[in-house]
Parts: structure tokens; sequence; C-alpha cells
């Protein structure tokens, strides 16, 4: 989001602002949990964030200690139908490890002796192998993935970053007309299209997809890249155009701090 990883000095400004207002802000990422914590020790924001979202379907609090915990029972309910899935998926399974055959710029990423996810060498690679998988996959309809560059994770159709998103509005009854969401790539799709957060914004550096999905829901497109593009809309979004100040505010990623399936 900034250099080297560490939040920019506009962000840091939009964050303390946005908190001292009574605002809310939130991490939504494909990273797990504790390379979520990792990266924020080096993001090293002035102002902790209220939530961690994880995996692209976990939701964590922060407790009164500084640690976190799963925020009602939705990680235990999204662990059990993904097991569930993925045990009836084994022929899907037997699809991605003979596409891994016959491509060497593939490599498969397991848990528990399932693939639980794949990277490719390049993006222009991940587009054709993110096309095979969804081929394949038309036999189980539950079946699903997240994409974010060369990495690509296996998941529900129903657990996204927007339906995290959601439930986490839900346990905190947030409305929707009162929640920013921000993202820069193909996994942060499903919590910009307006069923999540009315406002939606990306910074300049995000992919065509999802600024011609932000601008369709109305958001805004910053001028500025990285964090300083969330930094620009959180300004954009300070003028009034929300219903109100105290709001949730969804940054897509933390940049490229530690190893994981989706960065």
């Amino acid at each position: 989001m900034g250099s080297r990883g560490r939040c920019s000095p506009d962000l840091a400004a939009a964050l303390e602002k946005h908190s001292g207002n009574g605002g809310l802000w939130a991490i939504n990422t494909g990273r797990t949990l504790d390379h979520a914590i990792d990266g924020l020790e080096i993001f090293d924001a002035p102002v902790d964030p209220d939530f961690l979202l994880t995996t692209e379907r976990e939701i964590y609090r922060r407790d009164a200690s500084g640690g976190w915990l799963p925020h009602g029972e939705w990680n235990s309910v999204s662990r059990h139908r993904h097991a569930e899935l993925f045990k009836g998926a084994r022929e899907m399974f037997a699809v991605v490890e003979q596409l891994a055959q016959e491509a060497d710029y593939i490599t498969i990423l397991y848990e528990d002796q399932l693939p639980a996810g794949l990277v490719t060498n390049s993006e222009d690679e991940m587009e054709i192998v993110a096309g095979q998988v969804q081929d394949a996959a038309k036999r189980w309809p539950d079946f699903s993935f997240q994409r974010n560059s060369i990495y690509l994770r296996f998941c529900h159709r129903d657990y996204h970053k927007g339906s995290a998103l959601g439930e986490l509005c839900r346990l905190e009854a947030i409305e929707i007309q009162d929640v920013l969401a921000a993202g820069d790539h193909f996994n942060d799709l499903a919590m910009l299209d307006g069923r999540y957060a009315k406002n939606t914004a990306c910074p300049a550096n995000a992919i065509e997809p999802v600024k011609e999905l932000v601008r369709r829901t109305q958001g805004y497109v910053a001028d500025k890249c990285w964090a300083d593009g969330v930094a620009e809309a959180l300004a954009f979004y300070g003028t009034g155009r929300m219903k109100r100040d105290t709001s949730l505010e969804f940054r897509g990623e933390i940049r490229a701090y530690a190893p994981g399936l989706s960065r």
C-alpha cells in the first residue's frame, strides 16, 4: 500500500481523521490471519484496524488485549461448508492436478493433502489457467475460486470478500450506505458490485475490470495509486456523499509482505 509495504503519509493522515470522526476500518485480504498480522507490523498504520477479514472469507475482531478473535460463527460455518465441498470435489481436484502435469508453469498449493489453490509464473499464464479451472468447475456448481495476480484460491461460491463484508456489517448493524469498499484486483470484485457497500472506490493502479465495476456502481476511481488512492477516496467520500461520517472503510489488500495463496 505504500513504499516497501508501509502506510503512506497520505493514508496515515486519512485514517487518523477517519478514526477521529468515529469511523471504523478493516483490512479485507486474501492473506491468512498470521500473514495479515505480520503485514500489519510492517504497514505500521497510526490507527489499528478494527477488523481483519482474511483468506477472502474469514472475519476477526480485535479484542481488548489487541489480539484477534473470530467474529460470530461465520468462520466455523465457512470451514465446515468448505470441507464438505472439497470432500465431494475430488474429481475436480484430479482435473487441477492433471492441468499442473501438463503445464510446468502451474504450482499447486496444498492444505490437508487437498489442493487449496495454485500459482503461475505470470498473469498471462493465470488468465489461461483460470479459464480452464472455470470450465472444469461447471460440474460442481458450488465450486469457485478467488484470483489475484498470479495466485488462485479454491473456495465455495458463497464465500468471498463481498459476503464476508456483508456478514461483518450484519454483525455490527452497519447499513451498506455507510460502507466504503476499496480494492484493485479480481478478488475485490465481489465487494465492489453495490450489494455490500454503496460507496465504492479503487486506486489508479487497479485492473481495468475493477475500474469498470467501480464506475458502474457510480464509485470513485482515484488519480493516485495504492494507499494514496485509498486516501484520495476517503477524502472524496468525506465531502458529504455518504450518509454519515461514522463508516466502515475497507481496503482490498496489504501489499507484498509475506508469501501466501493470495496477495
